[in-house]
């Protein structure tokens, strides 16, 4: 494995504080050792520290550590610093630091002989520089309110006139207790917030790890909502599938696998014939449509009803509805629906053939997923990246699937999906995708982050159910394996 970072680029979107912890997983299912990036952020956040100083290694520099792993790359930087001449002092907000790494970098740096106050002790010099190392991305980002010594700390720093250089994030960054950094060393990439005046000059470090970090993994369960202990129905997500026509098995498919996303209700719009074909899971509730063989404008009264009676979260408009004329126009009035009521929608399969050719729909949230062909068809000459508009953010992805699915939203978010298996190229995996993706946008995902999760998870569950049902794999084994993946990736 590669661990060299002069071989890549930091990515040049401003990254959601949550992905961190994304990034942070995948890198530990990749093999990398969290100690590694610990040193390697010590050690960048040391020679930072050092172009700051006075000049002179008489001048003391005061780094202030919070329990976390901000606070334990204070520590590497404190060892580094004193190690190459430095005055440093630590100061810790706690006795105590919160997870194995810190911990062991906090021991490593007492064993150095850094002088280490435990607060409310404190040097009675002023420092010539202060490093604020005591909140980081487990704090989510910029406007959070300090409280307890870590609110102590900041304040009593403030009163000293000198540059404060903070690791990742200036703790309280556009809040109201905001320890206001001359420069910020934020990793990997920026982060959404840090264009605030408060976080001084941004310098964006790379980190040790190999470019698949970046790919879809298991890291992206991280961004899965949490369970409410005080849930009631309804309250996680409610689905509409609207597709069947010539085909009756695609859209079952995709609402099999919005309910194993954790979604709590699953609605299946169908023509009647096709309705009346299919054998219905007990846990999907069919919708029949005004239509007797194919969708058309008919029906478009009757969805824009069950949109609001249903009250419905997320839409996934497409698997098996065929390619007639008037069926693609009712696609394209049912996304002017979506955007018109800022409902979510996944746009898959035949339904793609309605987006407008070579760019998205203006103000449509969402998630589009032709494979390379579709893709071809829809955006002609422009790439997904161009196709995209740059205002959407998280809200809107293109996922061209294949044997390797490629990822694209706006302001230059893009990855990849690897592994699963060769069997899955079966007909109905790509129903499964959509309707998973659907699934997590009616919790709550935006759709950056809900179709990274679909896809990880829909080729983890595809791997272990061929290697328990061989070459006879369907479609729906896979589906009924998902949930049980995520389930696996959420307690781990």
């Amino acid at each position: 494995m590669n661990l060299d970072s002069s071989a890549r680029q930091p990515a040049c979107w401003q990254m959601h504080w949550s992905e961190v912890a994304v990034l942070d997983a995948n890198a530990a299912a990749l093999g990398v050792e969290q100690s590694d990036l610990m040193t390697a952020a010590g050690a960048v956040l040391a020679s930072h520290a050092a172009d700051m100083g006075a000049g002179s290694r008489d001048e003391p520099i005061l780094i202030l550590c919070g329990p976390g792993n901000n606070g334990g790359d204070g520590f590497v930087a404190a060892r580094i610093l004193l190690r190459e001449g430095w005055d440093v002092t630590v100061i810790a907000s706690h006795a105590e630091s919160q997870g194995e790494i810190a911990a062991q970098a906090r021991k490593a740096a007492a064993d150095a002989a850094v002088k280490i106050c435990m607060w409310p002790q404190r040097p009675s010099y002023s420092p010539s520089l202060v490093v604020d190392c005591l909140l980081g991305a487990g704090a989510a980002g910029p406007g959070v309110s300090l409280r307890g010594a870590i609110a102590e700390i900041a304040d009593w720093v403030k009163d000293f006139d000198v540059p404060i250089l903070a690791c990742d994030i200036p703790s309280g960054l556009s809040g109201p207790d905001e320890l206001a950094a001359k420069r910020c060393v934020t990793f990997h990439s920026d982060k959404r917030g840090l264009d605030a005046e408060g976080a001084g000059e941004v310098v964006v470090e790379s980190l040790p790890w190999p470019a698949e970090v970046e790919d879809c993994g298991r890291g992206d369960a991280h961004r899965y909502p949490a369970l409410k202990a005080s849930a009631h129905k309804g309250e996680r997500g409610r689905v509409l599938i609207i597709g069947g026509g010539p085909y009756h098995g695609a859209p079952l498919l995709a609402g099999m696998a919005a309910a194993r996303a954790g979604c709590d209700l699953v609605h299946v719009a169908m023509p009647r014939a096709a309705l009346a074909r299919a054998e219905w899971p007990t846990n999907l509730i069919p919708e029949p449509l005004l239509d007797e063989e194919f969708l058309s404008l008919e029906s478009l009264e009757r969805i824009s009803e069950v949109l609001t009676a249903r009250r419905i979260d997320a839409m996934v408009i497409g698997p098996g509805l065929g390619t007639a004329e008037e069926t693609i126009t009712a696609v394209g009035r049912i996304i002017d629906l979506a955007i018109e009521r800022g409902i979510p929608a996944v746009v898959d399969a035949d339904g793609l053939r309605a987006l407008p050719t070579g760019r998205w729909p203006e103000g449509l949230i969402g998630v589009a997923t032709p494979h390379a062909g579709e893709a071809k068809r829809w955006l002609g000459g422009m790439t997904p990246a161009d196709a995209l508009l740059a205002e959407a953010g998280e809200s809107a992805a293109i996922v061209i699937t294949g044997a390797v699915d490629s990822l694209t939203s706006p302001e230059g978010r893009h990855c990849r999906a690897t592994g699963g298996h060769p069997r899955m190229a079966v007909g109905g995996t790509g129903d499964l995708l959509a309707g998973l993706i659907g699934g997590l946008l009616a919790i709550g995902m935006q759709a950056w982050p809900a179709a990274r999760l679909a896809c990880a998870l829909l080729r983890q569950a595809g791997l272990q159910t061929a290697e328990e049902e061989g070459p006879g794999l369907q479609a729906a084994d896979v589906a009924r394996r998902i949930s049980r993946v995520l389930g696996e990736w959420i307690g781990g």
